[in-house]
């Protein structure tokens, strides 16, 4: 059978689109259905859009994140809707509405169910997927399945599934549940030699959440030279001195930390489980290691005021965070965020496409929408400058100019692409 699988590109304009990675997801299943005789083919939307019209398949398989569901909707109605399947996160989040566009919709992880679906056996619209128990269990990724596909600067990689954390403005949970499940170092070690990349990324949620099984990993790593990676981790893992010391040792680069606010009523209300005196130590520690810093924080919860976004900025500077993400905080359907603000009715925008932590699509309390936007955007023009790349260089610090160069571009792009944003005048109308 010819099996199509696509990953679609975002509608609007993504801030971190220049990094972009393939989601795993298509290319675990793409590869289990080569394995049973399947003629598959992965299309990466953000590599190249082909001419769906001349597109031949039995089967089209659209994978989608909120922010891409709209787009993977449109694709979907290209092609007649028996050949259709949806799944991914938003999917799983909302089957009732990608039903509407498909024979059917796989709920949740669809590694071992994929087979019978393709192959009918399953035939219910909505189809529920099962958690994979022995991630050893899954076959190593084949990212040749992907139309045009080339290295990247940062190569994905899964080792575990699940997050314990349950932030309330996360859907993790909802589609791989709270109990981790691991990868053993053993497995991990033979996909990473396999595949033999220059830079590797973890993409685990957070990757050290097992220190025995990180600790083996690292050493295998730091036997074979795997010498330059990064990954996902929270704050509190400089805690533990001797597992920092591992991931510095055995060539960790960069680290994307979630500190989320500075501001301590909001970390309370996002049930992040840290303090701001947590997120400063762990910032000087990772640069005591020489390791690089790509801080994340979420801005607009209903304990943010009009200075926090400039006060998320300072300390970013003073603490000398090397790259900043300042997402707007994003109802994704299934998390407690969107049920309290549907509760409330202060969302004022389900065009699909602008849930990309980018947009604000919900009524704050303590500011406007139109004013917590246009500071996020004027903070990350500030923090991306020229001038801040150009002391950057001065100072020899050429990879962090190189990566602010980057966000000043896209940066620049984003303004020019919402320039208008007609959609924030819908915030008068709630």
């Amino acid at each position: 059978m010819k099996v199509v699988l696509i990953e679609p590109r975002p509608t609007e304009a993504n801030v971190y689109s220049k990094i972009h990675m393939p989601l795993l997801g298509p290319v675990y299943l793409g590869t289990i259905l080569k394995a049973r005789g399947h003629d598959v083919t992965i299309i990466n939307e953000n590599i190249g859009v082909p001419d769906y019209s001349k597109l031949e398949a039995d089967l089209v398989g659209i994978s989608i994140l909120t922010s891409t569901a709209k787009r993977g909707y449109e694709i979907a109605k290209k092609f007649p809707k028996e050949k259709v399947i949806i799944g991914g996160v938003h999917a799983s989040l909302l089957p009732d509405e990608a039903i509407g566009y498909a024979r059917q919709v796989v709920v949740g992880e669809a590694e071992e169910v994929i087979a019978d679906v393709v192959e009918g056996r399953l035939t219910e619209p909505i189809v529920k997927g099962k958690p994979v128990q022995d991630l050893d269990s899954l076959p190593q990724p084949d990212f040749s399945l992907i139309l045009d596909y080339k290295r990247t600067i940062l190569s994905p990689i899964s080792t575990s599934r699940g997050c314990p954390f349950d932030c309330s403005f996360c859907s993790v949970t909802k589609m791989f549940g709270r109990e981790y499940r691991f990868r053993s170092a053993q497995n991990v070690m033979r996909e990473i030699e396999a595949r033999n990349e220059f830079s590797l990324f973890f993409c685990d949620d957070n990757f050290t959440a097992n220190p025995k099984r990180t600790r083996e990993l690292l050493s295998f790593m730091l036997e074979k030279k795997v010498n330059r990676w990064s990954c996902q981790v929270r704050c509190d893992v400089t805690k533990d001195e001797s597992l920092l010391n591992l991931m510095a040792e055995s060539g960790c680069r960069m680290v994307c930390v979630g500190f989320e606010s500075i501001n301590a009523k909001t970390l309370q209300k996002y049930d992040k489980k840290q303090t701001i005196e947590d997120i400063i130590k762990s910032i000087k520690l990772f640069h005591r290691k020489k390791i690089k810093i790509h801080g994340m924080f979420v801005l607009g919860s209903d304990d943010d005021n009009a200075m926090t976004v400039w006060d998320t900025l300072a300390f970013a500077i003073k603490q000398r965070i090397d790259t900043i993400q300042m997402s707007i905080l994003t109802p994704f359907p299934g998390t407690k965020v969107h049920e309290n603000l549907e509760k409330e009715k202060r969302i004022f925008s389900r065009d699909w496409s602008l849930y990309d932590g980018q947009h604000i699509v919900f009524n704050p309390k303590l500011l406007s929408a139109k004013d917590l936007q246009l500071a996020v955007v004027r903070a990350y023009t500030d923090f991306y400058s020229l001038s801040n790349s150009l002391s950057l260089i001065l100072r020899l610090h050429v990879r962090n100019a190189a990566m602010r160069l980057m966000g000043y571009r896209i940066i620049k792009q984003w303004v020019i692409r919402n320039k208008n944003m007609h959609w924030l005048l819908q915030t008068q109308s709630v």
